[in-house]
């Protein structure tokens, strides 16, 4: 079992990995700013993994302060082993010490961009305790989230989503996620996990 689980992490970080330097020296999707490999890696935490965004984008898109969303990405990093390595190989790449905070990112993170709100409609929160499922299976980590990203989006504020996820990941991996995104986890007993997506 532990050889499993051991096995498992081994090909998450390898697939994180992978993902990293493939997204090598892209551009912000919104301010199209360069990328550091460590905002790649945010990014890629947070589901954005075909349109990775800086840490400015990526809190507006969830209306917190840049620094704010960098220390909770931080922190997030550090509890799991594949970003953990991911985090490394960033800090290799752009020539900073293992324990080092790269100063791509500390202590003068870029300004917030502005972020385009598009008009709401009077029907929004019409219907909104229609929920939905999703069976996602092993899916792990960046694909997991992505998808959860991308779901969510297509929802109503308030509905509730309910995922199966059988990766072993998914237990830190859902709620530390929706606690840097907003949305409400409103139960979670592996697999199953019942999400509320937030208000706009």
């Amino acid at each position: 079992m532990e050889q499993k689980a051991l096995s498992d992490e081994m090909e998450r970080t390898l697939k994180l990995l992978a993902d990293l330097q493939g997204l090598r020296g892209r551009l912000c999707k919104r301010c199209e700013s360069e990328l550091c490999n460590h905002e790649t890696l945010f990014s890629l935490s947070m589901g954005f993994k075909n349109a990775p965004l800086c840490c400015s984008c990526l809190a507006a898109e969830f209306d917190r302060e840049p620094v704010q969303m960098r220390d909770e990405l931080w922190s997030f990093v550090l509890h799991r082993p594949c970003h953990r390595a991911g985090w490394a190989w960033a800090n290799r790449e752009e020539g900073y010490d293992p324990a080092d905070l790269p100063g791509c990112l500390w202590p003068d993170p870029r300004k917030a961009s502005e972020r385009s709100h598009e008009a709401e409609t009077a029907e929004k929160a019409a219907d909104s305790c229609e929920s939905e499922s999703w069976d996602a299976g092993d899916m792990a980590c960046g694909d997991l989230v992505l998808e959860l990203r991308l779901r969510l989006r297509r929802m109503k504020p308030r509905q509730i989503l309910r995922i199966t996820a059988t990766d072993p990941g998914a237990r830190e991996d859902i709620p530390a996620w929706c606690r840097l995104t907003g949305h409400a986890l409103l139960a979670a007993e592996h697999p199953q996990y019942w999400i509320e997506r937030k208000e706009d």
